[in-house]
């Protein structure tokens, strides 16, 4: 028998809840570590219709990456707010809710690490290392093992992460062999960042954009819902504790192209 205690302990060792940043809240947000585990959901947001997958599948415990409880909450409204209905659902259905969000983009064998291995960069490091830490942190930077043109390697990047669209910001059409990326939203770091070919993120803003291009910086916005890549990583890691684990199959990306 595995319990929520056990869960978090496996995915503790994995990625420590103190490579979190300040701001962020991580950890067991929802529930009791006592409690039995048979089933897992992995997602990357907990929104109505993950906890209604998860009610579907008799899940007993919802591993996020996005954390379910950020801001905090000054009342449970079941009438009018949404997340206040969310947490009523987990409760009734005793569904306890794990998230591992930043501290799970920095990990060593994190959701960065995994994104650079997907591209297949060689020469791996950290982008931007953790004052506790430094094999860990934010984001990572590797080389492509031969140069792609740049349309060439939005078609290898669209093929490896599985997307059908990307946004590019062409600040100078040069060959691509230096990648950094960097889950979610990391727009802002460009003015920090070393050379490199070209930058992956997500939610890059019109005037980041801007500026990108007269510092005559490449930026491929892959959008935040990239992340949901993080639940193969899930999967594969808390299915060694031989629980049962699945992936959500509802969550699709809240941006709809016209």
């Amino acid at each position: 028998m595995r319990t929520v205690k056990d869960v978090f302990i496996h995915l503790n060792k994995l990625a420590d809840v103190k490579l979190a940043e300040n701001w962020d809240n991580v950890g067991l947000l929802l529930g009791n570590n006592n409690n039995e585990v048979n089933k897992v959901l992995v997602c990357l947001d907990v929104t109505t219709d993950v906890v209604e997958e998860a009610i579907a599948n008799k899940v007993n415990l919802i591993v996020s990456h996005h954390p379910l409880i950020f801001k905090p909450l000054k009342s449970l409204d079941f009438t009018s707010d949404f997340k206040s209905r969310i947490i009523r659902d987990l409760i009734k259905n005793d569904i306890s809710v794990i998230s591992f969000h930043t501290n799970l983009d920095s990990a060593t064998l994190g959701l960065n690490d995994y994104l650079a291995k997907l591209l297949k960069l060689e020469d791996i490091q950290v982008l931007f290392e953790h004052n506790i830490d430094k094999t860990a942190g934010l984001g990572r930077i590797g080389k492509l093992s031969s140069p792609l043109k740049y349309s060439n390697f939005i078609t290898y990047l669209k093929d490896k992460f599985s997307l059908e669209n990307v946004a590019a910001v062409i600040g100078d059409e040069k060959e691509i062999s230096t990648v950094a990326l960097l889950g979610g939203s990391g727009a802002d770091f460009i003015y920090t960042l070393p050379e490199v070919d070209v930058y992956l993120t997500g939610d890059v803003g019109y005037h980041v954009a801007l500026d990108a291009i007269e510092m005559k910086k490449n930026i491929i916005d892959i959008g935040h819902f990239t992340e949901s890549l993080v639940k193969d990583l899930l999967l594969d890691y808390i299915s060694e504790l031989n629980v049962e684990v699945i992936k959500s199959t509802v969550e699709k990306s809240p941006f709809t192209i016209l």
